[in-house]
């Protein structure tokens, strides 16, 4: 396993301005993308067409390890990270889907506005009233797309 590396990341509300910042970076990200195409068969062909339809969104996976001596409130960042996957009621009704979430680290994902799809827990550490100390918190996040895109904007 590789060691930590102190860094400034963040996880920033774009929608409401709330913040997670961790004070390590993770030892490992996992970015991935894919597209869609659409199949179809032809008869007396040996294989189908394929038709593009849409780029997919991308994915980003990664262990944030939260501990006490690094980040302010182990606890309420566990609990903001959960509270994303979620999107607002009122009275009983659907108001606003989850936030926008920003990643603030180096020069990765300028700009990039993603959602939240999976926040697990691990907590390895609480203290006497048994709020939580240290944490291995794994996020997945999915792009959140809001303008279509072609190659050279990817690759500029």
């Amino acid at each position: 396993m590789a060691g930590r590396t102190e860094m400034s990341g963040a996880f920033i509300d774009f929608d409401e301005g709330g913040r997670v910042d961790w004070g390590c970076n993770p030892e490992m990200f996992s970015d991935g993308g894919n597209a869609d195409f659409a199949e179809h068969s032809i008869p007396g062909m040996s294989g189908p067409k394929l038709q593009f339809s849409c780029g997919g969104a991308r994915l980003l996976d990664f262990t944030l390890r939260l501990h006490y001596g690094m980040e302010k409130d182990v606890d309420a960042a566990v609990k903001l990270l959960r509270s994303w996957l979620y999107g607002d009621y009122s009275g009983g009704k659907f108001i606003k889907a989850p936030h926008r979430i920003l990643v603030s680290f180096g020069s990765s994902w300028p700009n990039e506005k993603w959602v939240m799809r999976s926040v697990n827990v691990t907590s390895r550490l609480y203290d006497k009233n048994l709020s939580c100390l240290a944490a291995d918190v794994s996020v997945s996040l999915q792009e959140y797309i809001e303008t279509s895109r072609g190659r050279k904007e990817i690759i500029a």
